[in-house]
């Protein structure tokens, strides 16, 4: 049984990935505008650091490279809900910060949870079914900006027999 603790945090933590990295641009404007890659190894140590936090046994469902340039946004209702309790942990691999982007947290409707731009940080999540999240517009004020996440959805590790 899983006891779900409800943890959503920031830490300090970043995981260096070996590029480059190959992005296709996804554009359904009623979901999201942005780049990503879905041909990423996951780090052992993020799914260690998440197992620690979390006081869970987990393993990797899907990761995403996910990069937003001014203009860019992913919408809540593209997000997916989950019924079996899942960890979504992002590494901002941004080159700098940028001011006002943030990746939003709602459960039932309302903002529990925001991670800021921060280059260098990890923001770990335990998600439910009424949990959803959105990465906020880059505003195009922001000239040559560029907001890089790596996105990781994690589950609870298959107990061997």
């Amino acid at each position: 049984m899983i006891q779900l603790s409800r943890i959503a945090t920031i830490v300090p933590a970043s995981f260096p990935l070996p590029g480059p990295f190959s992005y296709r641009r996804y554009a359904l404007v009623d979901r999201g505008s942005y780049e990503y890659c879905d041909d990423v190894t996951v780090p052992p140590e993020l799914v260690a650091l998440a197992s620690e936090v979390t006081s869970r046994t987990l393993e990797v469902v899907s990761a995403r490279l996910v990069r937003l340039s001014p203009g860019d946004y992913v919408l809540a209702h593209h997000d997916h809900t989950h019924d079996d309790h899942r960890v979504e942990v992002i590494v901002d691999m941004s080159p700098a910060a940028v001011p006002g982007t943030e990746v939003r947290y709602r459960r039932r409707g309302a903002v529990f949870f925001r991670f800021p731009s921060a280059p260098g940080a990890t923001s770990i999540v335990e998600r439910d079914s009424a949990t959803q999240c959105h990465h906020t517009y880059v505003s195009k004020l922001a000239a040559g900006a560029s907001v890089v996440r790596l996105i990781v959805l994690l589950r609870d590790a298959a107990v061997p027999v």
